[in-house]
């Protein structure tokens, strides 16, 4: 639990040092430490505002009018249920007449960065939720032409090696429904503004492991009906490629310590929209209808993905430089 502290009587440094390590392993909700300056008493972030607006004669309702906030957000801060982002918490400190110091410290903001949602402003999260949405209906369509193909073969491919069911089809149709339940609960997660730097991250890299799985799962049907074989372009670009996109973006949500810029985020979204128009084009000629709609498809909705994960880092890396000014 995040604990915050109101300082009596003047200190030294050293006594935040007592404090903040105090702070990080107590189990309880409220500590006393004594010091020989003076008494630290540490308590919850929303109680320390309760009590300050209590002092300063204003009602919940008069706190909310000024933050242009509603009395519900102002009580769930209180509570303790719910923290405000940085901007929020320094106009709570101005309306209140005090020091952002006072109502909070730059390491336990970190900390709570970490848990909040990355889009927090309503329109943020209206369009990452609009974003998740089409995604899904994209790959709900692709899921159903992957088990309408299954079930109902086209008689003209029934013999030939585009009729028959390879590991390559089997592990196509998996990632489309692998892709389908990372999506759905990307959207949930975002509907109930529950989506935090961590679960963004799994869900951002996850597309990047698949296309590195797909590409194995094709290396490993030419092994087996020896009918090809893979060259170090393809290992390079379709497998090593992918996996160190996939672990640039987990560093870059959730490592404190390996910081991954936000300029190597961006360039793998460039990189991805770029390859899959590309990809695109020299395909272009050799679709079938229905190849055509599920191609066309499947690209839309990873370049909607890229779109996403570029919002996304913009608004966490721009949260962290603020956490850390």
């Amino acid at each position: 639990m995040l604990c915050w502290g109101i300082r009596r009587m003047s200190g030294i440094e050293r006594e935040r040092e007592q404090y903040a390590e105090l702070s990080r392993g107590t189990k309880y909700q409220h500590a006393k430490m004594q010091t020989k300056e003076g008494t630290y008493f540490m308590m919850e972030f929303g109680e320390k505002v309760k009590q300050i607006r209590e002092e300063r004669g204003m009602t919940q309702q008069a706190l909310a009018d000024k933050l242009y906030v509603t009395r519900q957000a102002v009580s769930r801060w209180e509570r303790g249920a719910r923290y405000p982002e940085l901007l929020t918490a320094k106009k709570i400190a101005g309306t209140l007449d005090v020091s952002l110091d006072e109502l909070l410290s730059g390491e336990e903001l970190k900390e709570d960065i970490e848990n909040e949602p990355i889009l927090t402003r309503p329109i943020e999260n209206v369009v990452q939720t609009m974003l998740y949405t089409i995604v899904l209906i994209i790959y709900l369509l692709l899921c159903i032409c992957s088990v309408y193909s299954l079930l109902i073969p086209n008689k003209a491919l029934i013999g030939t090696p585009a009729g028959k069911i390879t590991l390559i089809t089997i592990s196509s149709d998996a990632i489309r429904v692998i892709h389908l339940v990372v999506t759905a609960i990307g959207l949930s997660f975002s509907v109930k503004n529950k989506l935090t730097a961590k679960i963004t991250g799994y869900i951002m890299c996850t597309p990047y492991v698949l296309a590195s799985l797909s590409f194995l799962a094709t290396y490993v049907d030419m092994q087996i009906n020896d009918n090809g074989y893979m060259d170090i372009y393809g290992w390079g670009m379709d497998f090593a490629v992918p996996l160190i996109f996939a672990v640039s973006i987990l560093l870059f949500f959730f490592s404190k310590k390996c910081r991954v810029p936000m300029g190597m985020i961006m360039g793998i979204c460039f990189v991805t929209v770029v390859y899959l128009l590309w990809g695109y084009k020299n395909r272009f000629m050799r679709f079938t209808d229905l190849g055509f709609v599920i191609t066309t498809a499947h690209m839309i909705g990873k370049i909607c993905m890229s779109a996403l994960l570029g919002y996304q880092a913009y608004i966490w890396d721009k949260k962290r430089q603020d956490a850390c000014a």
